[in-house]
């Protein structure tokens, strides 16, 4: 399998020099800023790992590149891990630390990555807040902490482990695993079933079936095809526009 590598946009320091973030002190974190690019016109899918730091992955109609634009924060640049390349129908993003422990403030990297509209999207995802939107292929999410936004997509299957999560306009179904924090799921075509832990649960505008097995936190459904509560947990329960069979079991 052929490997293209980066085609656009290399490497380059902010300004032509390095940025000290913090109080002048030894240890502080540098800053660098770094754009990358490949060719997208035969690729599907953006497969990314990435660590701390905010993330935004935007899908653009028309568009034929994968370009990133990576904000980095470090405090030795050996430690990075910053690559961008197309793999067989994939662009494969990888950004992080080669190191795992560090004293004093934690390195990150604030990503913002722009892909074609039709892309599907495989991300691991560490620590910060992400956005996702625009996409119309399948998504595959599994996110560390940090509140995350998804908006568009097909199929989606997220596992998220605590900050508010926000899924919304899929043109399929969702599947949801959710640790804590609140979880608001709207406008969805196909299915939702989610296994939530804590936090309080929304559901509104859902054209299938609504699966539940809920652990604590309030659940609200307005507006499903029908719907089936394995557990309600503990917390209040409301209901209206369930088209459908309800079935609640406690």
């Amino acid at each position: 399998m052929k490997t293209s590598i980066l085609t656009i946009a290399t490497a380059t320091l902010l300004s032509g020099c390095v940025i000290y973030v913090g109080n002048g002190h030894a240890g502080d974190l540098q800053h660098e800023e770094r754009k990358l690019a490949v060719n997208a016109v035969d690729l599907q899918q953006l497969v990314a790992d990435t660590g701390a730091g905010k993330l935004a992955i935007h899908g653009e109609a028309g568009r034929d590149t994968v370009e990133l634009v990576a904000n980095i924060y470090y405090y030795d640049a050996a430690d990075i891990r910053l690559s961008l390349q197309s793999r067989g129908k994939a662009a494969v993003l990888e950004a992080g630390f080669s190191q795992s422990f560090y004293q004093g403030n934690s390195p990150y990297i604030d990503l913002v990555v722009k892909v074609p509209a039709q892309f599907g999207l495989k991300l691991d995802d560490g620590s910060g807040d992400s956005t996702i939107s625009g996409l119309q292929g399948d998504l595959d999410i599994e996110d560390g902490s940090g509140e995350l936004r998804v908006e568009g997509g097909n199929n989606a299957n997220i596992k998220d482990g605590s900050g508010e999560l926000t899924v919304s306009q899929l043109t399929g179904s969702l599947r949801v695993e959710d640790g804590s924090g609140s979880l608001q799921i709207k406008n969805i075509a196909g299915d939702v079933t989610v296994d939530d832990g804590s936090g309080d649960l929304t559901v509104r505008a859902v054209a299938g079936k609504v699966t539940i097995d809920d652990g604590s936190g309030d659940i609200e459904i307005d507006g499903a095809g029908s719907l089936t509560i394995v557990d309600s947990g503990s917390g209040g329960l409301k209901l209206n526009a369930i088209a459908g069979a309800v079935q609640i079991n406690d």
